[in-house]
């Protein structure tokens, strides 16, 4: 499984910091580590979609409209 890159655990840790109401969120160390976390969780379903059969009834899709980024 791939690390997630530092730049990109610290960008995720400063927009968590940033955007949430919860206090413990607002600690750098804290919001790193949830970051990390995320991360890997990302990584590890993108590892893990390779995997799948991509006919298979029980897999869940959604179309590109629900994953495409929204424009700023």
């Amino acid at each position: 499984m791939e690390r997630p890159r530092d730049e990109a655990v610290d960008e995720r840790a400063a927009e968590m910091a940033h955007e949430t109401e919860d206090e413990a969120l607002k600690d750098p160390d804290a919001a790193r580590e949830a970051a990390d976390q995320i991360l890997k969780e990302s990584n590890e379903r993108k590892d893990q979609a390779e995997d799948l059969d991509p006919t298979d009834d029980d897999v869940i899709r959604r179309s590109s409209e629900e994953t495409a980024a929204e424009p700023e």
